[in-house]
Formats: structure tokens, C-alpha cells, sequence
């Protein structure tokens, strides 16, 4: 005779909706089942490993002008150049690659960039208006791998939905991972060879990484999609993406924020310079694994109403940061914050990929991607301006300006005009 076991989902709460009970963490499954699709993993990695410029050319670009001039005023300009190239750069990029593909813009971009940081080598010591130019050009010349990889995920997660949001989030934790290593290689480079030797070293990590990005099967098959001809300012008018690219400059300015916030802090309270390096990657290793575990944790609620949320609980994120007086106190605050900025800015990419129009995917991602670099340097500037007192106090108040940007971003998204059901079925991803 068979036991007779308890009533099904005896007080379970899914049992009175009628709904069946779920896997225990289905969640993994879905990341187990994305990583173990054909070349996700391997675009995944090699799109970081090409990112890494992103994070060795403004430090390298900083020393070299600093070695050769004794002026950090110059070298804080030049990798500003850069910045500022690299943020007008990528939507032009990015549209470039919805009409072409991504195998020629993105292989192009790389060895251009190249020879654009071989002229910074050779004009830095004689001409800094030369080299200056040459680093906008270097900034704008950034292969759009942040943008071309988003595009890629829907493919690579067979148009999952649950597996296209553990994708987003994976990649919104590992690619800190570039800001963790790119830094420290650029560090290496110096102290064993010099600046120079660090640039050249950076060139040929990213034409080598877009090489491998560029000529892998899905980005060689990956196409953007039939489309009617668009103007340039088409992609940032569909419907919630000029609310979403606001969003991405506040949390951008909320980032620039606390580098410079962390960096007052580590001089000012714990009179060591050299421990901001330490605190900032604290903060990444914390946005790397909030990442790895939004990944791995299923969502109930839609990312509209989720964004909100995870908004404002990012922005009590940054509570213990103001209370913080020691480096591990301080580390511990910094990796708590880090933890949320991961699986908020994954909310953004899925909402930005579902919103895009036909055909402008990568472009939308790419000003996404601009918004943020835009947003980073002016939270810089006026974190700069909050810490200019020699105090504890001054020291920690850009964490709580921090958080009330991004409580703005709460307040912004959650006011948005919701457009009609049709608009967002047109401005579907493709």
C-alpha cells in the first residue's frame, strides 16, 4: 500500500492560485543553461578581455602625460579628452555597426585606436595639442564591444526571457571585473617597463580581444534586422529610452561620485592616497558579485516596476558608506553598494533592449553606454567640488549626494509617461 503522503503544496501559497510550485532555484538553471549555450561564454570573456582598454587607457594615458610633463593638470585633461571622444563616439559607432555588422566596424575601430595611441606615444613629450587631439580621436575610435554584446544576448539566450535577464545581469557584474585587472596591468606595465610600454600593451589587448570578439560565429552571423531608413536622433526618441538614458546619466553621476568621494576619503580619514585603489575594488568586486547573484535569482516582478525599486534600495545602499571611519568598515560599505549597482543596471539594459527600434539596437545601447560616460564625469566634477574640504565630514557627504541622484532616477522613472501598449510592441527589440 502507498504512503500516504501530505496533501500537494499544503501551505504552500502558490497552491490557492492554482499555479504549480517552483524549482527550487530555477534561476541557476536558467544561468547554467545560458553558459552552456554555443559561444556564450567564449563572447562573454573575449568581450572582456577587449573592454580592457576601457579601464588602462585613461590611467595609462595619465602617468605618460604625467612622466612627461610633471603636470597632472595635463594628464586629468587627456584622459578627460578621451572620455569625451569615447562618449561621442559610440552612438556613431553603434549605428555604424546596425548597417554594416560587427565584424568590420568593430576590427576597424580596434586598429584604428592602435594607431591612434602609437601618435600619443610618439607627439606626448613634444606636443601635448597633438596628443590631445590624438586622445579624442582614441576615445572615439572605441570598438562598441559594451553595445555589440548586448545586442548578441538575445540570440546567445535563444530569446529566453528569463535567461536574457541572467544574461544582463552577468554581464553587468562581470564587467567589472575590467576595472578590477585593467588598472592593475597598466600598474604592471609601468613599474616594470614605462607608460609607454603600458599603452603599447593596451593596444595589442584590444585589437587581439575584438580579433577574437569580432570574428566568433555569432557575431559574424548577428545581423540588426529589417528596418526603414531612421534619423540620427530616431533611437533616443522610442518610447522610454530618453527616460531610461537619464537614468543612465544619473547612475553614472552617482558612480563618478563615489570615485571621487572614496578618494577624498582614503586622504582625508585614512591619510593613505594609495588605499582608494583598495576601497574602489572593494566596490566592484561587491557590483561583481551582486551581479553573479541577480544572475542566479529569478525574478517575480517585471523589470518596469522593478527598476523603481531597486533605485531606491540602491540609493539606502549607500547609508553605511556616510557612517564608515576605517578602511574595512569603509570596504564593506563600498562592496554593499557595489552589489546593487549591478543587478540595477541589468533592469536598464533589459528595459533599453526591449524598448529599442527595429534595426538601432546596438546604436540605443551605445548611447545608453554615453549617457553613463556623461554622467561619470560630472558626477567627478562635482564630487570633486563637495570634497575639496581637508574633513571626515566633507569627506563622506558625496555618498549621500550619491544616493539622492539616485533616488532622482527613482523619482524620474517611476513619473515617466507609460506609452500605449502598440508603441512598446514597435519599439520591440529585434
Amino acid at each position: 500500500m502507498s504512503r500516504p503522503w501530505p496533501r500537494p503544496y499544503a501551505n504552500d501559497p502558490w497552491a490557492a492560485t492554482g499555479r504549480p510550485r517552483r524549482a527550487r532555484c530555477p534561476a541557476m538553471t536558467d544561468l547554467r543553461a545560458l553558459l552552456a549555450r554555443p559561444h556564450a561564454l567564449r563572447m562573454l570573456v573575449t568581450a572582456l578581455i577587449a573592454r580592457l582598454p576601457e579601464a588602462m587607457i585613461p590611467l595609462a594615458l595619465l602617468l605618460l602625460v604625467r612622466d612627461e610633463h610633471g603636470s597632472y593638470g595635463a594628464a586629468g585633461a587627456m584622459a578627460a579628452a578621451f572620455a569625451l571622444g569615447a562618449a561621442v563616439g559610440g552612438p556613431v559607432a553603434g549605428r555604424l555597426i546596425d548597417r554594416l555588422g560587427q565584424p568590420a566596424v568593430l576590427v576597424a575601430a580596434a586598429a584604428l585606436r592602435s594607431a591612434a595611441l602609437l601618435g600619443i606615444v610618439l607627439t606626448a613629450g613634444s606636443s601635448l595639442l597633438v596628443a590631445g587631439v590624438l586622445a579624442v580621436a582614441c576615445g572615439a575610435l572605441t570598438p562598441p564591444l559594451e553595445p555589440a554584446l548586448r545586442a548578441l544576448w538575445p540570440d546567445l539566450a535563444a530569446d529566453d526571457e528569463h535567461a536574457l535577464a541572467a544574461a544582463y545581469e552577468l554581464d553587468a557584474g562581470a564587467q567589472e571585473l575590467i576595472f578590477v585587472v585593467g588598472p592593475l596591468l597598466v600598474a604592471v606595465a609601468v613599474a616594470t617597463w614605462s607608460p609607454d610600454a603600458a599603452l603599447h600593451l593596451t593596444s595589442a589587448i584590444g585589437l587581439l580581444g575584438a580579433l577574437a570578439f569580432a570574428l566568433a560565429p555569432p557575431a559574424r552571423a548577428w545581423h540588426a534586422g529589417q528596418h526603414e531608413p531612421v534619423s540620427w536622433t530616431a533611437a533616443v526618441r522610442a518610447p522610454e529610452v530618453g527616460v531610461l538614458l537619464a537614468i543612465g546619466v544619473l547612475a553614472g553621476a552617482a558612480t563618478g561620485m563615489v570615485n571621487v568621494t572614496t578618494a577624498a576619503f582614503a586622504e582625508h580619514t585614512l591619510g593613505d592616497r594609495a588605499l582608494a585603489g583598495w576601497l574602489l575594488a572593494a566596490w566592484a568586486v561587491g557590483a561583481l558579485i551582486g551581479g553573479l547573484s541577480a544572475a542566479a535569482w529569478r525574478w517575480r516582478s517585471a523589470p518596469e516596476h522593478r527598476l523603481t525599486r531597486l533605485l531606491v534600495v540602491f540609493g539606502l545602499a549607500f547609508v553605511p558608506a556616510l557612517l564608515a571611519r576605517s578602511t574595512g568598515s569603509m570596504a564593506v560599505a563600498l562592496a554593499l553598494s557595489g552589489a546593487l549597482l549591478a543587478p540595477t543596471l541589468a533592469c536598464v539594459f533589459v528595459l533599453t533592449g526591449s524598448r529599442a527600434l527595429p534595426g538601432t539596437i546596438t546604436e540605443t545601447f551605445a548611447w545608453l553606454t554615453s549617457s553613463f560616460l556623461v554622467g561619470s564625469a560630472a558626477g567627478s566634477a562635482l564630487g570633486g567640488t563637495l570634497t575639496g574640504v581637508d574633513s571626515a565630514a566633507a569627506s563622506v557627504r558625496g555618498y549621500a549626494v550619491a544616493a539622492l541622484i539616485v533616488w532622482l532616477g527613482a523619482l524620474v522613472w517611476r513619473l515617466r509617461r507609460v506609452p500605449t501598449r502598440p508603441a512598446l510592441r514597435h519599439a520591440g527589440g529585434t
